[in-house]
């Protein structure tokens, strides 16, 4: 975790799915000696993760680590945990994970749906093309602040550097390994925002 602060890391995603279950028991108490906010994630396997689990088992894997997060991120299958969430004073990542992109009222009516439970609304789509790509910077520039849109897979990867210059608040880097293909390093992530900027 220090090697995430030193990278430039302005946040740290614990991807609970990833993690083995013996793991899992300290891993809380770990968490408390972090310096960076926290994002507790538990993604579905519909959603590109290894959960198979329905809403009450996401909500027990995820309660041990309320007091540590800063925000937990919520598909929308899981939305009804979202109160529980809230009510422990953690803010909610309202997310949707989709291989292809989508047209522009469909991603709008995506985003309506995950305001209605969360305080961040992450749309993850895959890009095939360039026009693919002008499709999500398109939608990402005219949506209301806060969200966070990102590119799913390697194409089009350039992608994730130039969303935040459209307002998408968060880019997903990693530290040693990638959670996801298409992922930068945060140092490298880093350059090229600087350069773009």
């Amino acid at each position: 975790m220090p090697l995430a602060a030193a990278s430039g890391a302005d946040l740290i995603e614990i991807r609970l799915d990833l993690f083995p279950t013996a793991d899992l028991e300290n891993l809380p108490a770990l968490l408390r000696e972090v310096s960076l906010p926290l994002i507790v994630t538990v993604r579905s396997r519909a959603e590109g993760g290894r959960f198979t689990g329905g809403p009450e088992e996401w909500r027990a894997l995820v309660t041990p680590y309320l007091p540590v997060a800063r925000y937990v991120d919520i598909e929308q299958r899981f939305s009804s945990c979202a109160p529980a969430i809230r009510a422990a004073g953690v803010k909610v990542i309202a997310s949707f994970h989709t291989p292809t992109i989508l047209k522009e009222d469909e991603l709008v009516a995506i985003e309506a749906r995950l305001r209605t439970f969360g305080d961040l609304p992450k749309i993850v789509t895959g890009v095939g093309t360039r026009d693919d790509l002008l499709t999500l910077l398109q939608f990402t520039s005219s949506r209301t602040a806060p969200i966070c849109t990102s590119i799913m897979g390697e194409q089009c990867r350039f992608g994730r550097g130039l969303l935040p210059l459209f307002s998408s608040m968060l880019v997903y880097c990693y530290i040693t390994t990638p959670a996801s293909a298409g992922q930068y390093p945060v140092g490298e992530m880093r350059t090229i925002l600087s350069l773009l900027t």
